[in-house]
């Protein structure tokens, strides 16, 4: 079976049907992802690892009574930071959950990773430096707007802000960003 060619409601209809080749495709397709983003809460690898099995366990228990029709990516990101989040914060019952999410986006930033593969002369130190200027919501909307690829509903729900606050939240990360590398280009001129 040629799984690539299925949309989602169809590879999740498939899953829910126990085909286990499509649920192997699913984890497959989407894993990486997966454990790229939950380096933005941890550097922790068993633990990222360990949720992903548990989201993935969980969604094969309960495939018969869950309904995905549109976007199994979605869903596969809600379940997986909505775990990740409840597992690293029994570690750390003391602070809150918005204060502990800060503290660990700090610590690994996917989108500095990726500056870093992608660019290795000048620009790579550039780019590096303006996305250091983000905060760490911003970071995360830019993240999943343009690395994941979700759509706005999606990361609005995901990280539970409201659509116009991320549209203006997305908007004010790239003007930072474009401010701050025309700025560096502008100062190599003069």
């Amino acid at each position: 079976m040629n799984y690539e060619t299925l949309n989602d409601a169809q590879l999740w209809k498939m899953i829910a049907s126990d085909d286990r080749g499509a649920f192997g495709y699913c984890f497959k397709v989407y894993s990486k992802d997966l454990f790229k983003y939950g380096q933005k809460f941890t550097g922790s690898r068993e633990v990222i690892e360990d949720v992903i099995q548990d989201v993935y366990l969980g969604i094969w228990n309960k495939r018969k009574t869950t309904q995905i029709s549109s976007s199994l990516k979605f869903y596969l990101f809600t379940a997986f930071r909505r775990e990740i989040i409840r597992r690293l914060s029994s570690f750390r019952k003391q602070e809150s959950i918005d204060q502990f999410s800060s503290a660990l986006l700090k610590e690994s930033s996917y989108l500095d990773g990726v500056v870093k593969k992608q660019f290795i002369n000048e620009s790579n130190e550039k780019l590096h430096k303006a996305i250091n200027l983000l905060t760490e919501r911003q970071r995360e909307a830019v993240y999943l707007r343009y690395f994941v690829e979700l759509n706005y509903d999606e990361i609005a729900e995901l990280m539970n802000v409201q659509i116009p606050s991320l549209y203006n939240l997305i908007f004010k990360s790239i003007k930072v960003l474009k401010d701050s590398m025309t700025e560096k280009v502008q100062s190599k001129t003069k």
